[in-house]
């Protein structure tokens, strides 16, 4: 299964603003025994490719690391806050757990920070509600781990 958007995009709404702002930082996690070239996926940064997959699966899962930033908006003030992806098949989930702050381009699976609770989970849709990770932002910057059970899901990076 593949999908595919121009950007990955945050609508965040502030009393009767709306904002959409895109995906600025991410980066793909392959948990899994295997080579990425010659390192262990487990040890490879694989920031910079053009397309990432959420997949949780039996012996190889991956996941996907996304920040954005808040800009002048104050966490406070945030009333809603969707992560806009492509729609997927019957039967995929996404997830998504607040994470704290990387550095996209040397971040590894055995060097990411650990996802707290998930914050939201959706079935079937593009549409993610990421209100409580847009609130608790830290210095500006929101920063998410996505999953998806049921099956691969392929985005395009940033």
């Amino acid at each position: 299964l593949s999908a595919a958007i121009s950007s990955l995009l945050a609508i965040v709404a502030v009393s009767a603003s709306d904002y959409s702002i895109p995906v600025t930082n991410d980066v793909g996690l392959v948990y899994t025994n295997m080579l990425c070239g010659t390192t262990p996926c487990s040890q490879t940064n694989l920031y910079g490719q053009p397309t990432y997959t959420a997949f949780l699966g039996n012996r190889d899962y991956r996941r996907i690391l996304m920040s954005f930033p808040l800009s002048d908006i104050d966490p406070s003030s945030v009333s809603s806050c969707t992560l806009q992806f492509p729609p997927t098949a019957d039967g995929v989930t996404w997830s998504v757990s607040s994470v704290e702050a990387y550095d996209a381009k040397t971040v590894t699976p055995a060097t990411a920070p650990k996802s707290n609770n998930a914050v939201a989970q959706a079935t079937g849709t593009g549409k993610v509600d990421i209100t409580s990770a847009c609130q608790n932002a830290v210095d500006g910057m929101v920063s998410v781990m996505v999953d998806a059970f049921g099956g691969p899901v392929t985005i395009p990076a940033d």
